[in-house]
């Protein structure tokens, strides 16, 4: 402020200059709506009370030279001729007024912009309406009281000139055109519909008239009746919600509007193209058939509409017909004071310069319905011109239409209230009057409070309206005629109009307007007390809480409750839609169905819609507990529920209702005369319900048989229907019965069946009879028994008849009781009897049940229990059937016994459950019959795994006769060795492959034994494994469940001085084989088990996993078992150094461990911590040692500073100073001491002028790179990219100071918790580096001899993640040596310094690189990547395309034929249980090689030649007792996958039937580098490729097609056997070799899961 001041002294200030034409015209830039001028000039005419208002158009003739411009005469310099308004160029307009003359303080108004009126009762309020008048002239003038006013324009700035005039009652505004306003006259229809509308809420204009160089074309007339009051209703709430508006009363007027035009004026036509509707009434439903759905697809310029017809010749200048047209319409007026608050009131004035009004009258006006017909009928009268009162800028709207209504303040704005009536009121605009102002604070305030009012007004003029309609609602009997009839269809048409008028529709410009009108439309009554709104229903008015939404559900029946209209499709949101939740219309309701059924009785179309409605909605309900509870409303619905039977008079009720017609079984059988029980529902009241939700919605059930039988034998049933009496009735029941029986339950048939048992309802030829006591014909052998008499054709009342008990023969108990009582009959005699009966096979079953047939020891049997006496049977002990004759296979006899039921042979399972009996001579007897018959009677029943636990078997076991079950008994009798059972040797080698019978036990068995029974001996140990080192059973995983169970006995002497030795047993996995290579002082030889058992038993160990000797994985297991023990064993718990020698060999062999075994490390107490211990003697000097102590290796630092491990020694675990178990530690997570430590630099004065900072920056930069190109990326820290940039010294610094320290902290996480570390370890240095924000500063101690091992120190400990001293040495000699002497030494400085720049563009490439892909995925991210259209991966062998026959080629093979196939097979599989070929048969198989004249194959992922230096692998029997092999160029270790693979040649093994064979013949080997490779063939030797099946592992595949795939792979081997060529003969076996056992394949469980089979293998 101060030099302000000064300035002010001795400098002029200068005016602010203003553009005041520019400044004009963007004022004129907001008046974009036609006509700005007149509203403008009018609202400033009633402003100053006018009641007329003149408008002149002048041309330049009648300007210059007529008296009458100046409105003095009446003529145009004598011209007659009628001026032709559409070429006629105007020169002025003029406009007058006969309000108040200007006053002093207006004539000052008017010479200033946004000076507006203080006048609180004056609209205007910005003051620059009257500057509209420049959007025509450039020099407005203003007459009035004898004065005048001239503005005009010099350059850019506005001017007045004022002066006198001759005294007149009129104020005038003259306007000279701009030339480029020079134009026709407005188009007078658009100009009066726009005027129209303008003088409707004006408070004094009455009267405009307009000219045309004096001759007046149009008058505009205005009358508004007295108006009357009306009551503010006490439920209505008439205060704004901030209480700033004050509603004190309510009136309403009736307003007419009259327009007069003369012809020619209104020939001129009109700009707006009409749009021929009035709102949406002329709109189709359809959204295709309106003219605005193809609109969009083609636009045109809108056209002129232009009067056709011709002025009547008749008419004169002086005398034009005049054309009238009047409007009526009610303006609702609420009397408004306000009270607003202070901060209010302040902000208002603050904005408009005047204080807000204290009262004032807001108005809204309804159109009448009739009114706006009138309006529709003048548009169609004239579709060219349209009405004059609706149109743009109209007085009326269109409801729903382009042409909406507007907010008034005096004339219209650009804003529309969202409804089809327009509101005025003492709104605050924008300053171009477009839209009132909701944005800018206290005005936005005010303009929300005085839109209360309007949604006030709405509310009551449409409670008003609505309630008018309901007034005249005609009525018949005092009750209102429904809407739909044609006697509502006026006060309809009301109603609806009235509801349309009132639908809120987005205001525009500003949508909030509609919004705020609409909740003060809805919330200004006091809902606590008036909940009621009056809408147009079915029903006539009704208010919306009595109202229900109209729903098809109860249409058919609910027609006491009002609902609302229906809607199309389509239709346009109406008032109804747009009620809030407490006015909104309800649904309906149960209650609502119950007062409707409590109210009246239902005609029976009304009561099936009412059950269907429920029954629909009850079987909509899905939770069960939801449907329950609906449910028990029920009872309200039934207990009240009545209808009328058809046309009848007959009335029923629901609640005697509790069963139904089920037509499903009734229909079509049942007629509408058949007598129902009086609970059953009629027929037609649930024809149309889904039968399925009857019962569960209504709780009703089915009418039964048995119910309708108790009907028709009740005491009130008609003689009609009596069945007891009429015999007609009785057989047409019986006919019905006969129709529906088939579809009844047997209970339901043995209710019936009770109930008529004893009911005397069969009619026979000697009267009614009970159904016991009635015969068919057939059964009156005597010729004495009653016999029914109905029609017997129809084989359903026969069914029905003897259901019934209708006896067909005579009684089979009395027959067979008598037969059990007497013994003078044979059984040949009885069966002839039963023989004679046709039905009696249909009664077997019955005839069975009876045991009165006679065996050959006398005993009587049921029928099903004899056997028919044939010699083969006897011995097998079982019931003969005495049979006085000899009976003949296939014999007429055994054909009849044997379908009375009689046993020609006993079934399996009671075959197999004899060969077991105690007695040897019937189990001899049993299994010899079962050897016989096995082919002819018992093969495709026979199952082993349904008696698999049934012994039937003859066996030995130890050397003992026995009987086994198919699980215990195995064909090869060497597996008698580990117990057991063997086939016993009479039984017969054919029988034993007819039952199927294994040769081995399988896998789990073997194991079982192990478990169970494992050896006690070492003799009984050597015979069991070096037997199954010569079987195929056990896979590589069953081996290694075998390796963890304890079989392997181990001998431990009882004491010193006894030879006897017993024996512990030990698992396989903690056992090695041999140990000779260890003295017995070696600490292996106290650490683990040494066995052998001889070349054969110890195979079978080697493949259960038992190695030769202790490898790095086993020293780490038994260490990590029990560290302590393993101390203690090594002899180290006082000096380490022994245990320390286990470490460095781990450490040697660290790499080869599993993951798991490196995890285990990782975690366990095994690492020798060391840490510096010092003495506490007071008397002596303090000695330092090292203790140590097992930890795990997380707790332990390497210690790679010296400085470091001195100062913070004592208080951490650190690992012992050996290169290779440093690595070791490191390795296993051990973290470097460095690191841990947190260093806190203190430099102090800083030396910014000391230059050796920057000799020292200057050599690092330079020599740096000659130090660190030796050494490996991953040693550095950021890969080695740091130093590279620090030629920029914005990235790095060397500063000097004069005092430099350095606090150095240990983690704590570190510490050793017993011991407490000192707070603060700070120490003097003499270099050491900050590191801020992505700069290094390397901070020196200013002294006159620089120590560079600090700065080498510094240096290292930033750059590499660990370093050694040698390192720093190195650093701090390469420093503070020349480049010369270097150089000398043997550094190659200009290749590294040439290299150095080379890396620093590198590094800027990849930079580059990575800001690009960075850039590209945001690209891809942000567009949507692309998605792949592979799903899976797809598996097709190359064996499956090469095994198919080919279409054409020849098919002769030379050695194989067709018909020799199965004994092919056979002797393929017979050379594969040899093993690997003899020497002859190699010598026999390489002359076949040899032979050239074969068509042959080139396969090369089946050929030896590619794979043949093989040398064998020690896989520590991760394949079990498959060999494995390596190619002896392969780099690369076998993988873990060898077990898994292992897995699956053993699976296939088993699967072609070898698993029990002496000699295995399948190899593993490892040929990495050529994974196409699949196998080969050697000596009969099959070897497979593991490379090939990981490769087939990385590309997705299964374990079910691993093993497909190697199926046919290893066929295809087998094939080789016998032909060594790729061609037809080969193709022959390997497609034969793949079928024969295919079955087999698909037994494995993988290949099922891959097919998706039913896990049960059959």
């Amino acid at each position: 402020m101060a030099s302000l001041s000064k300035t002010t002294t001795t400098r002029k200030p200068k005016r602010v200059e203003v553009n005041q034409r520019a400044l004009v015209d963007k004022v004129l830039a907001r008046y974009p709506e036609e006509f700005t001028v007149f509203r403008e000039l009018l609202q400033n005419a009633d402003d100053a009370r006018a009641k007329k208002v003149l408008i002149e158009f002048q041309t330049k003739d009648y300007a210059t030279h007529s008296a009458g411009a100046n409105g003095k005469t009446n003529g145009i310099n004598g011209k007659t001729d009628m001026p032709d308004l559409l070429t006629t160029e105007l020169f002025k307009w003029v406009v007058r007024n006969n309000g108040d003359c200007f006053e002093d303080k207006d004539w000052g108004r008017l010479t200033k912009i946004a000076d507006g009126n203080p006048d609180e009762q004056k609209i205007g309020a910005f003051g620059v309406g009257f500057y509209s008048v420049f959007g025509i002239t450039d020099s407005p003038l203003v007459l009035s009281g004898g004065k005048s006013l001239s503005i005009f324009f010099q350059g850019d700035q506005l001017y007045t000139l004022d002066d006198t005039c001759s005294q007149s009652e009129w104020t005038s505004i003259e306007m000279v055109l701009k030339e480029d306003m020079q134009g026709p006259v407005p188009k007078p229809f658009d100009l009066a519909r726009f005027l129209a509308a303008t003088m409707t809420f004006m408070s004094c204009v009455e009267n405009a008239h307009v000219s045309f160089d004096n001759k007046v074309f149009m008058k505009i007339a205005k009358s508004r009746q007295v108006p009357s009051s009306i009551r503010v209703p006490k439920d209505m709430i008439p205060r704004s919600k901030e209480d700033t508006m004050h509603i004190k009363g309510l009136s309403v007027a009736t307003q007419e509007i009259t327009v007069e035009i003369t012809d020619w004026a209104r020939a001129a036509g009109t700009k707006i193209t009409s749009t021929h509707r009035s709102g949406n009434e002329n709109l189709s439903k359809d959204p295709v058939k309106r003219k605005s759905f193809w609109d969009g697809s083609k636009r045109e310029a809108p056209k002129v509409a232009k009067v056709t017809k011709t002025v009547s010749r008749a008419s004169t200048y002086d005398h034009p017909p005049w054309l009238t047209h009047s409007a009526k319409y009610a303006v609702y007026s609420a009397q408004v004071s306000t009270s607003p608050s202070k901060d209010l009131h302040k902000g208002l004035r603050a904005m408009t310069k005047k204080d807000p009004p204290s009262h004032f009258d807001f108005e809204m006006v309804y159109f009448s319905k009739e009114e706006q017909d009138a309006r529709t009928a003048e548009e169609k009268r004239d579709p060219d011109m349209g009405s004059i009162f609706r149109g743009p800028q109209g007085l009326f709207p269109q409801l729903d239409g382009e042409y909406m209504s507007r907010i008034f303040i005096g004339q219209s704005t650009a804003q529309t209230t969202g409804i089809s009536g327009h509101m005025s009121g003492r709104f605050i605009p924008t300053v171009e009057r477009g839209s009132i102002d909701l944005t800018n604070g206290h005005i936005a305030k005010w303009n929300q409070e005085l839109l209360y009012v309007g949604g006030f007004l709405a509310r009551l003029v449409y409670e008003q309206e609505i309630r008018k309609v309901q007034g005249s609602w005609p009525t018949v009997n005092g009750v209102d005629v429904p809407t739909a009839d044609a006697q509502a269809s006026a006060s309809r048409e009301k109603a609806l109009y009235a509801m349309r008028y009132f639908t809120f529709q987005p205001s525009t410009p500003d949508a909030k307007v509609s919004r705020i009108l609409q909740d003060a439309f809805f919330d200004c009554f006091d809902y606590s007390s008036n909940v009621h709104f009056p809408i147009l229903t079915n029903s006539g008015i009704r208010n919306t809480k009595d109202v229900r939404e109209i729903h098809a559900d109860f249409s058919s029946f609910m027609k006491m409750v009002p609902t609302q209209l229906p809607t199309s499709p389509g239709d346009p949101a109406g008032l109804v839609d747009s009620l809030p939740e407490k006015y909104g219309v309800r649904t309906y309701t149960f209650s609502d169905v119950v007062k409707e059924l409590q109210g009246r009785t239902l005609q029976e179309d009304e009561m099936i819609g009412c059950l269907r409605w429920w029954v629909n909605f009850i079987s909509s309900l899905e939770a069960d507990e939801e449907r329950e509870t609906t449910l028990t409303f029920l009872p309200n619905l039934t207990d009240n529920a009545k209808s009328r039977i058809g046309n009848s008079t007959r009335v029923i009720e629901l609640r005697n209702i509790t069963k139904f017609v089920d037509s499903t079984v009734w229909l079509p059988w049942l007629q509408s005369d058949d007598a129902l029980p009086p609970d059953t529902i009629p027929f037609s009241f649930t024809r149309n319900l889904e039968r399925r939700h009857i019962s569960p919605s209504l709780l009703w059930e089915p009418m039964t048989v048995v119910d309708w039988l108790s009907h028709l034998i009740s005491p009130q049933i008609d003689a009609a229907h009596d069945i007891r009496k009429s015999s007609t009735y009785s057989n047409r029941v019986l006919g019905v019965l006969g129709n529906i029986w088939p579809t009844m339950s047997s209970d339901m048939k043995s209710q019936a069946k009770d109930l008529m048992q004893d009911v005397p309802w069969i009619a026979t030829n000697l009267g009614f009879r009970p159904p016991g006591g009635a015969y068919f014909p057939e059964a009156d052998v005597f010729r004495d028994l009653p016999v029914v008499s109905v029609n017997l054709f129809d084989p359903q009342i026969l069914t029905v008849l003897g259901e019934f008990g209708v006896k067909r023969h005579l009684n089979f108990e009395e027959l067979f009781a008598k037969a059990d009582k007497l013994s003078t009959w044979s059984a040949m005699e009885m069966i002839r009897y039963l023989s004679t009966d046709p039905d009696a096979m249909e009664r077997v079953e019955d005839i069975r049940k009876y045991a009165v047939f006679p065996c050959d020891k006398g005993r009587k049997y049921c029928i099903t229990d004899l056997y028919l006496p044939h010699g083969e049977i006897r011995p097998l002990g079982l019931p003969i059937l005495n049979w006085s004759r000899r009976i003949d296979k296939d014999s007429e006899d055994e054909q009849l016994l044997t379908d009375m039921g009689f046993l020609r042979h006993p079934p399996l399972e009671k075959l197999i459950e004899i060969a077991g009996d105690p007695d040897p001579k019937v189990q001899r007897a049993a299994f010899g019959y079962l050897e016989s018959k096995f082919d002819e009677l018992y093969d495709t029943e026979y199952d082993p795994s349904k008696y698999d636990d049934m012994p039937f078997i003859p066996a030995m076991r130890d050397s003992h006769e026995c009987v086994g079950a198919y699980e215990e008994v195995y064909s090869d009798p060497s597996w008698a060795l580990m117990g057991f059972q063997k086939v016993h040797p009479s039984v017969d080698r054919k029988i034993i492959g007819r039952l199927r019978m294994r040769e081995a036990p399988s896998a789990r068995q073997v194991i079982e034994v192990f478990k169970t029974s494992p050896p006690k001996d070492v003799n009984t140990a050597i015979k069991w494994f070096a037997f199954l080192a010569t079987k195929q059973v056990l896979s590589p995983g069953d081996l290694q469940q075998i390796a963890e169970i304890p079989i392997v006995p181990v001998a431990e002497a009882i004491s010193q001085g006894h030879s006897d030795s017993e024996f512990r047993l030990v698992p396989p996995r903690e056992c090695f084989i041999g140990g000779s290579q260890y003295g017995n002082e070696h600490l292996y030889r106290r650490l683990f088990t040494f066995v052998d058992f001889g070349e054969q038993a110890n195979r079978f160990l080697k493949a259960c996993g038992v190695k030769a000797k202790p490898d790095c994985s086993d020293i780490v297991h038994i260490l990590i078992k029990n560290p302590k023990e393993f101390l203690r064993k090594a002899g180290a718990e006082a000096d380490p150094e022994k245990y320390l020698v286990e470490l460095r060999g781990i450490a040697v062999g660290y790499e080869g461990l599993s993951e798991e075994d490196k995890k285990r490390m990782k975690n366990a107490p095994i690492f020798v911590g060391y840490r510096t211990s010092k003495s506490s003697d007071p008397d002596h000097a303090p000695i330092v040692r090292d203790e140590f102590q097992l930890v795990p290796a997380s707790k332990v630092l390497l210690a790679d500073d010296m400085e470091n491990r001195r100062i913070f020694g004592e208080f951490v675990w650190l690992a012992p100073q050996d290169e290779l178990l440093e690595k070791l530690y490191e390795s296993v997570g051990s973290g470097y001491l460095s690191a841990h430590i947190k260093y806190n630099v203190k430099p102090t004065n800083e030396q910014p002028k000391w230059t050796r900072c920057e000799e020292v920056r200057k050599a690092i930069v330079e020599k740096l790179p000659i130090f660190m190109h030796e050494f490996d990326e991953q040693r550095l820290k950021q890969g080695g990219s740091m130093h590279r940039k620090w030629g920029d010294k914005s990235l790095f610094l060397v500063k000097g100071c004069r005092d430099l320290k350095v606090d150095k902290r240990l983690d704590s996480n570190y510490r050793i918790s017993a011991e407490r570390q000192r707070e603060s370890n700070e120490f003097y240095v003499s270099a050491e580096i900050t590191e801020e924000s992505g700069r290094v500063v390397l901070w020196l101690k200013k002294t006159e001899h620089l120590d560079m091992y600090d700065v080498a120190v510094a240096l290292c400990r930033l750059l590499f993640k660990t370093h050694k001293k040698h390192d720093v040495l190195s650093l701090m000699t390469i420093l503070e040596t020349d480049k010369e002497i270097l150089r000398k030494r043997g550094y190659d400085v200009d290749r590294i310094e040439q290299a150095h720049e080379a890396a620093k563009l590198e590094d800027k490439k990849k930079e580059e690189e990575r800001e690009r892909a960075a850039r590209n995925k945001q690209l891809e991210e942000s567009g949507g990547g692309r998605h792949g259209g592979g799903g899976g991966i797809r598996f097709r062998s190359k064996f499956l395309d090469f095994f198919r026959w080919q279409s054409g080629g020849s098919k002769s093979p030379s050695k194989v034929s067709v018909e020799e196939i199965d004994d092919a097979v056979k002797e393929l599989m017979d050379q594969c249980a040899k093993g690997q070929a003899t020497r002859e048969e190699q010598e026999i198989r390489n002359r076949e090689h040899s032979g050239a004249d074969r068509k042959r194959k080139d396969v090369k992922y089946c050929t030896e030649l590619k794979s043949t230096t093989l040398e064998l692998a020690d896989v520590g029997g991760a394949a079990g007792f498959i060999p494995v092999w390596r190619q002896i160029t392969a780099r690369q270790e076998i993988p873990g996958e060898i077990t898994d693979f292992a897995n699956i040649v053993h699976g296939l093994n088993a699967v072609l039937n070898l698993s029990n064979n002496e000699h295995g013949v399948f190899n593993i080997f490892w040929h990495p580098e050529d994974h196409n490779l699949m196998g080969f063939n050697r000596n009969r030797l099959i070897f497979l490729n593991l490379a090939h099946y990981t490769k087939q592992l990385d590309s997705g595949m299964t374990p079910g097609q691993a093993y497909i795939h190697w199926y046919y792979i290893i066929v295809h081997e087998i094939a080789h056997n016998k032909t060594p060529f790729h061609d037809e003969d080969h193709e022959l076996l390997v497609s034969a070799l793949s079928a024969h056992f295919l079955p087999r394949l698909h037994d494995v469980e993988e290949v099922r899961e891959y097919f998706n089979c039913a896990t049960e293998v059959s």
